[in-house]
């Protein structure tokens, strides 16, 4: 709740009418609410603040071989009726970026790595899900490995490291959102020495300015509920990255 500025903006609007009487306060939560959605849908505060997190471990180019393709979940539904097949989120372009650099050659094998979401219905895990992805872009079963219990960040790593040595896997092309990479990268190199991790970002939500009409500075500068989301997402990741250090985890 704390990372999300809908919900924050949201109580302080409800305190703005519950203390109409003390009308200083009231004031000054109404405002405070405005303001907070105003910052954090503005689309060059969100750039800035998103962007910070996706380019501090751009990959190298050309992307180099390794001996195996992690991929962290995330972005991908289960098949729970309606839905007639496991369907993808934007995070899904992880499995869609495993695939394509399976395809290039750049590894020989692909790790599945994370339990089931919380739902009431019971669901496969996220690393079967990906898994079957895997397969129907042409990625061949026998060279997919999983991993179906890790339920965050520091349990992908603690969970893949003695499957790791036991495939005798030394580097390692790590695939996940690029607001991830920051925090997933550091907690793989703390949990599992002497195995090197190539960073290998996708799902980028602010690649940069394209040249557009005139008003397009203007535009982005309006609040909007993607914006809103993309700061949310981004602000998960700062606070993912000081309790991580709090816990010694990276």
């Amino acid at each position: 709740m704390l990372h999300n500025p809908i919900i924050i903006s949201l109580i302080l609007l409800i305190a703005a009418a519950a203390l109409r009487k003390r009308a200083t306060v009231s004031r000054i939560c109404f405002w405070l609410g405005v303001g907070i959605l105003l910052v954090c849908g503005n689309g060059w505060v969100v750039g800035g603040v998103v962007g910070h997190l996706e380019r501090q471990h751009l990959p190298p180019y050309p992307l180099p071989s390794a001996d195996c393709i992690v991929v962290l979940s995330g972005g991908v539904l289960s098949r729970i009726p309606p839905r007639p097949t496991v369907e993808i989120t934007e995070a899904g372009n992880r499995v869609l970026y495993a695939a394509y650099l399976y395809q290039q050659g750049k590894a020989s094998r692909i790790i599945c790595t994370g339990a089931g979401t919380s739902r009431a219905i019971p669901a496969r895990s996220e690393a079967e899900d990906m898994a079957e992805l895997l397969q129907r872009l042409g990625v061949p079963e026998t060279t997919i490995l999983k991993e179906t219990k890790a339920r965050n960040t520091h349990e992908h790593a603690t969970n893949l490291y003695p499957l790791f040595q036991e495939q005798g896997f030394k580097r390692i092309l790590l695939v996940t959102s690029a607001m991830h990479i920051p925090r997933s990268l550091a907690v793989f190199h703390r949990l599992c020495p002497g195995i090197e991790f190539i960073p290998a970002p996708t799902d980028f939500r602010a690649p940069g300015w394209t040249p557009g009409h005139w008003y397009q500075p203007f535009v982005a500068a309006i609040p909007t509920a993607r914006n809103l989301l993309d700061w949310s997402d981004a602000t998960h990741e700062y606070l993912g990255i000081v309790y991580y250090r709090v816990r010694g985890w990276m």
